[in-house]
């Protein structure tokens, strides 16, 4: 489903799941060599540096759609980590969808802890970003574009 261009400020989830925790979750590694030695990761790694956590579920041609604009936007902020969260789909369906979409990013299915901050309900494709400093800066829910993602990256002094 397309809520192009809707950006959500993100108290509500920051309420309910703050930066910090979100790096202490346990998830399951669903690509990279990493994925078949260690069974469960957190996402400590990614502490100190902006990090864009994209939403995505088997056979959403939005979320595919979305896959490219990340992988522009990486090109243009090599600063920006960027990891992918699967949902709504098996461990299977979702190498599948990544492999489809020629994924570089790391990815790992959301557990249930996630899915429960986010809303089961809640649409994909929906991005969170957070700062360096740990903080929920902004979500975007549905497809975003390169300009928008753009600029809101450049608001929060992210990319130029």
């Amino acid at each position: 489903m397309n809520f192009k261009g809707l950006i959500i400020v993100l108290s509500l989830f920051a309420i309910t799941m703050n930066a910090q925790n979100i790096y202490q979750q346990k998830m399951q590694r669903i690509n990279g060599a990493q994925h078949s030695s260690v069974p469960l990761q957190d996402l400590t790694p990614y502490q100190g540096k902006p990090l864009l956590a994209s939403f995505f579920m088997p056979d959403c041609r939005w979320c595919q759609k979305q896959h490219k604009v990340l992988s522009q936007l990486q090109n243009r902020c090599p600063n920006l980590q960027t990891i992918m969260l699967g949902v709504q789909g098996s461990k299977q369906r979702l190498r599948q969808a990544l492999k489809r979409g020629k994924n570089t990013f790391p990815a790992f299915i959301a557990n249930k802890e996630i899915v429960q901050a986010i809303g089961t309900k809640s649409p994909v494709p929906m991005m969170i970003f957070i700062s360096e400093s740990g903080d929920v800066l902004f979500k975007t829910v549905g497809y975003a574009n390169l300009a928008s993602m753009s600029a809101l990256l450049k608001e929060h002094e992210v990319c130029s």
